[in-house]
């Protein structure tokens, strides 16, 4: 997490601070929002206020203009470019994991037809023994490779849901200051 310059807090510390933005929180009234029940313990959604429990984007949408009705445009200005470095902050993350699955791809594939090619070299093992290993092997490589792409895969989408959250809240701040500006 970026550290502030000055107050060397982090940005999660800065915007429960100055703007009562508690990033755990919102993300969990926004997860319950956009039915991603998955990202979150049940415990932690069964915990949850039932005033905070919306069905529709615009009952969360004026939750949010309700919650922040009472800043002044510049401290609005302000959160908007808060919110516009967390979503700055997750793209350096994007371009990393699609780099890091990439490298981690090629180097099971190549390791993995190196294994085949050295089973297969083996000339006094009988055919349908080689066979036999070389099929499971092949398998249990195939399901090792899937599950590390979902591995490395996953953090993606979880990023993509977190973009999308500070993008709806930015949006709707967005829209205040447009209000208050009018």
């Amino acid at each position: 997490m970026i550290k502030g310059k000055k107050s060397g807090k982090s940005l999660d510390e800065i915007g429960e601070r100055w703007y009562s933005f508690s990033l755990k929180s919102e993300k969990i009234i926004y997860c319950y929002l956009c039915c991603n029940r998955h990202r979150v313990k049940k415990k932690t959604l069964r915990n949850l206020d039932e005033k905070l429990k919306f069905e529709t984007y615009q009952q969360w949408n004026q939750y949010v203009c309700n919650k922040y009705q009472n800043y002044n445009i510049n401290e609005l200005i302000e959160f908007s470019r808060y919110l516009n470095q967390m979503i700055r902050n997750i793209k350096p993350n994007h371009e990393y994991l699609s780099i890091m699955a990439s490298a981690v791809i090629a180097a099971i594939f190549t390791k993995m037809f190196d294994l085949l090619y050295q089973y297969n070299g083996f000339s006094n093992i009988p055919f349908w023994s080689a066979f036999l290993g070389i099929l499971l092997l092949y398998i249990f490589l195939m399901l090792l490779i899937f599950f590390l792409i979902f591995q490395v895969m996953s953090p993606l989408f979880d990023k993509h849901f977190e973009e999308d959250f500070f993008k709806d809240y930015k949006e709707i701040i967005d829209s205040l200051i447009d209000v208050k500006m009018k």
